[in-house]
């Protein structure tokens, strides 16, 4: 009897762990010298590697980098002197009318998700990329791209390298440094788009180090790291979610449901009234205003998802 008890844990989406380390790589603090700091970032890339490919986990990939994406753009706002919740820059990118400028806080989150969305398998990555930086920084993406092609190093080291470069010619960029430095990392570890990284705990005292010429060799380790195993920590979070969502899926029995369900899986938040109807976004399935409201009160009642904004009107869903 203790033993199908314990079975029937195994096979609970709620069981699921994230791997451990050691804990002084999961604080991935200390670090003294450039080789304890490079073991740390290599040893959480390389679980966060294993866990973004492992099919046993499952991880909805494209939902974890736009919630990602939205945590950049609010570390970024907030070097740049603009404390913005992450609720205020998700307002500020969805609910901005088609024409309409979003704003300091939409802006910068279309940017990190333009950016992750990025295919490093394409011929054209680096062209898509340099698209999203400013004018002055596109005219030396391409010499700094040939500089890494003839340098040597790990990826880590590539990453600071465009980062240290931008920073010290483009000292009021830090938003693009970071995604072209997270861009260069993804690109050396194999991935297919990027992850924010860099742009998750760098910080302004890294930027001034930069800029005086010190070596921070270490502090991009760090920071790696953190960030690395913050990841993994979500990306476990968010495979489990997905579990439970996938498998109410046939409950739903509404016309586009399965649509629906992939739309939730992909997006950190959904605003029914122009991502669910009059067309379910990324497919030809039509649906109604009406029927996409009843569809996410429904999910909400089957505690799969949540309402994020408390408001009457322009109501906002996620995954829960």
């Amino acid at each position: 009897m203790i033993q199908t008890t314990h079975a029937a844990k195994r096979k609970t989406p709620d069981t699921i762990l994230p791997p451990l380390l050691p804990k002084w790589i999961m604080d991935a603090s200390g670090a003294e010298t450039p080789e304890t700091a490079g073991f740390a970032s290599g040893a959480a890339l390389t679980l966060l590697h294993v866990a973004l490919n492992d099919p046993s986990i499952n991880v909805p990939t494209e939902l974890l980098r736009n919630r990602l994406a939205l945590r950049a753009a609010a570390h970024c706002l907030k070097i740049e002197g603009r404390v913005q919740s992450e609720a205020e820059i998700r307002d500020a990118y969805l609910l901005a009318a088609p024409g309409d400028a979003k704003g300091p806080a939409g802006d910068m989150l279309a940017l990190w998700r333009a950016g992750s969305a990025i295919s490093l398998n394409q011929a054209n990555w680096q062209d898509r990329l340099r698209n999203l930086l400013p004018s002055d920084m596109q005219e030396q993406w391409p010499d700094l791209v040939g500089e890494l092609n003839q340098s040597v190093g790990n990826p880590v080291a590539h990453a600071r390298l465009v980062l240290s470069t931008f920073v010290r010619d483009f000292p009021r960029q830090e938003a693009a440094a970071l995604l072209c430095s997270d861009t260069v990392l993804a690109r050396g570890l194999g991935w297919e788009r990027p992850l924010p990284l860099f742009g998750l705990y760098l910080n302004r005292r890294v930027f001034r180090n930069i800029a005086d010429g010190a070596d921070v060799q270490i502090a991009c380790h760090d920071a790696v790291a953190r960030a690395a195993q913050d990841v993994v920590r979500l990306a476990h979070d968010l495979a489990r979610r997905a579990v439970h969502l996938r498998a109410i899926e046939p409950k739903l029995r509404t016309k586009g449901s399965q649509d629906a369900v992939r739309l939730f899986l992909s997006e950190d938040a959904v605003l029914p009234s122009t991502m669910l109807s009059p067309i379910i976004r990324g497919s030809s399935t039509a649906m109604t205003p009406r029927s996409a409201r009843r569809l996410c009160e429904r999910l909400i009642e089957l505690g799969v998802a949540k309402e994020l904004t408390g408001r009457a009107s322009f109501r906002l869903y996620g995954v829960a």
